[in-house]
């Protein structure tokens, strides 16, 4: 009975703490974060009112985040209550994985999971790409608690298929980190690691299984975001580095060493999962890739970072493990204070109030030329199929007919073509008729 209650404690915690810091964090500002908020609420209109999203995107997150738009009348809301749902069910995940080896261990990798700066990061830019973590989760889980092998081979082989179908760079780096698990649990000659072995080849064989058919008869089932590997793979060392002496960058590769190093000399049920974690943490970031690419890899460590966290705290022994913990979540918690304040959304509510009387100005069924993506992104959520946008006139301007230009005042010079009119001149934006 007592353990009964501590589990609920322990897993009603790991829940509401991911689902409120994430809530807390999120309302500060009415409307969704990040350059793709808006990006979401056009792709699950277009969901909800003609059955497709608009975009081609692999398709299985916007599935999940439909029930919370549709039931809400806020739509920006709906979207954050159902990002912040899915990242208490992946802080949960991770605590049951954990469990078996001591509560605190499944709490360190629960918490080191919410207030990690990578995870806030990736729930202000890459919506999809945080939501499909509880996929890899699920794998986690399935590897460390499953008692069948075929089981395991068959759960973890159905994640890979929900993680291809929801966000490429999730489905890259989950491919990788089960790969490298199998690897590890092959050379560790050890029969308790059967279950792992099976469900790392599951996952990494459907995987790169997944990748073939997308590259070859049927790109559309992971929404053509194999362009967006190809393009990585033929130019990864672009110029244009990453800073070497940022924080988060040497803490991540100081925890991947001491993981690698842990995971190999000191060998255990968990060491496949620690060998493949640290040293697709190392992987990950380091600042030999083109930053723009670093950015977007390195936010993966969210997820690499909780079972090598889980580690420590059950080898700090019962007595100090509370203590280790505190430490551990203190450390995390000043890293990630400071990225706090620059989690907000791609326009200012100032902007996003002068967007909303746009259609005062044009008429419904005109052409709108917008040539920044922050603004085409959210009028387009606003307004919907109310206009035409376009990313660049397909006619000389003195044969354009009923075209509008909406520009951003104070942040490049806007230039106004001959005979255009303008037809409000905002604080924020400027719209001007130019056909």
């Amino acid at each position: 009975m007592r353990a009964s209650i501590t589990l609920i404690a322990y897993a009603s915690a790991s829940f509401l703490i991911s689902f409120l810091i994430l809530l807390a964090v999120y309302t500060r500002y009415p409307i969704l974060y990040g350059i793709d908020g808006p990006y979401y609420i056009i792709q699950l209109e277009h969901l909800a009112s003609k059955g497709v999203i608009k975009y081609p995107d692999p398709p299985l997150t916007y599935y999940l985040l439909l029930p919370f738009y549709l039931l809400s009348s806020d739509k920006n809301l709906g979207l954050k209550i159902a990002v912040a749902f899915y990242g208490g069910l992946t802080s949960l995940l991770l605590y049951l994985s954990f469990r078996r080896f001591s509560d605190l261990s499944g709490l360190a990798a629960s918490l080191t999971f919410t207030i990690s700066p990578y995870t806030l990061r990736l729930a202000n830019d890459f919506l999809k790409n945080y939501v499909s973590l509880i996929f890899v989760a699920i794998f986690i889980y399935t590897i460390l608690n499953e008692e069948k092998p075929s089981r395991a081979l068959i759960f973890s082989s159905l994640a890979a298929v929900a993680v291809a179908l929801s966000h490429v760079l999730t489905y890259g780096v989950f491919a990788l980190l089960a790969l490298l698990i199998f690897i590890a649990s092959v050379l560790i000659r050890d029969n308790s690691l059967k279950v792992m072995r099976y469900g790392a080849a599951g996952a990494a064989g459907t995987s790169f299984l997944l990748l073939a058919i997308a590259l070859t008869v049927a790109p559309s089932i992971v929404g053509y975001d194999t362009a967006k590997l190809l393009s990585f793979l033929e130019n990864p060392f672009k110029e244009g580095s990453a800073d070497l002496m940022r924080a988060n960058f040497i803490a991540s590769l100081t925890i991947g060493v001491g993981g690698f190093i842990y995971g190999f000399f000191k060998r255990s049920k968990l060491s496949p999962l620690i060998i493949g974690s640290s040293i697709l943490l190392i992987l990950l970031n380091t600042p030999m890739l083109e930053s723009s690419w670093l950015f977007r890899f390195s936010l993966m460590t969210s997820i690499l970072i909780p079972p090598i966290a889980a580690v420590i705290v059950g080898e700090a022994g019962p007595k100090a493990r509370f203590t280790t913990l505190l430490l551990i979540i203190g450390l995390m918690i000043m890293v990630t204070l400071p990225v706090i304040h620059v989690l907000r959304p791609s326009i200012s509510m100032g902007e996003y109030s002068e967007l909303q009387e746009i259609s005062k100005h044009v008429p419904p069924g005109s052409s709108i030329l917008i040539p920044s993506i922050r603004l085409r992104y959210w009028v387009e959520a606003i307004y919907d199929d109310q206009y035409t946008f376009i990313t660049k006139p397909q006619k000389p301007l003195a044969q354009i007919q009923n075209t509008y230009l909406i520009a951003e005042k104070g942040r490049t010079p806007i230039r106004i073509p001959p005979r255009a009119r303008i037809v409000f001149d905002g604080r924020y934006l400027l719209i001007t008729r130019i056909g």
